[in-house]
């Protein structure tokens, strides 16, 4: 863990970076605060009803020289809630990431409208399994460190000169487990364990 937090500190010292170029005038900075509804596809649980923070800041940038291009490249730091809920077993899976997103991004509508797909990989700070409210430190210990590979798709739209709304889909392309715990498998079946799947909204501002 003291591992996690350290790499987690890594990130959120860049932070400064976003303020710093934003100066430059062709950069956007944001900050955004949002809410993730999560489910755990092999875990037995079936909807999104796991509801978790995400906050952070962003920074958007033209990926040529054309200042007028519709393309530019996002990237985000963020603090980020993902897990699950078993309402059979009374199960919660709460873990808590420090977010390092990476996407491309097409404006359009007058640059209104941001369509994003990319990668958004996390490193785990916490982690929590309870039953019936009783702490399940077995089951904690089968999760690893790092969502490694999150598959991650944006619609964002600006409403106001500073203010955008935004509509996010998360899935990890990677188990969020360890080797030999039993689950689903996306995309082979040696890639099997359990797979964040998220869904969620939230408010931005344009520094």
């Amino acid at each position: 863990m003291k591992k996690n937090l350290w790499l987690s500190l890594i990130l959120v010292l860049q932070l400064p970076f976003f303020s710093s170029v934003s100066a430059q005038g062709r950069f956007n900075t944001y900050l955004f605060a949002g809410l993730n509804m999560c489910q755990i596809d092999g875990d037995a649980a079936s909807s999104y009803s796991h509801p978790g923070p995400r906050v952070g800041i962003g920074i958007s940038f033209p990926v040529t020289k054309d200042l007028n291009s519709p393309w530019s490249m996002v990237v985000e730091v963020a603090y980020t809630n993902k897990g699950s809920h078993i309402a059979e077993y009374d199960r919660d899976l709460s873990i808590t990431y420090i977010e390092l997103g990476l996407m491309m991004a097409y404006h359009t509508l007058d640059d209104r409208l941001r369509l994003a797909i990319g990668l958004a990989p996390a490193i785990s700070v916490s982690t929590s399994v309870t039953n019936s409210g009783a702490v399940d430190l077995v089951s904690e210990d089968d999760f690893t460190d790092m969502d490694c590979l999150p598959l991650t798709a944006s619609v964002c739209y600006r409403f106001t000169k500073h203010l955008s709304i935004e509509g996010r889909f998360q899935y990890s392309a990677l188990s969020i487990t360890k080797p030999n715990v039993s689950g689903t498998y996306f995309i082979s079946r040696s890639n099997k364990g359990c797979f964040h799947n998220l869904i969620g909204i939230g408010l931005s501002y344009s520094l």
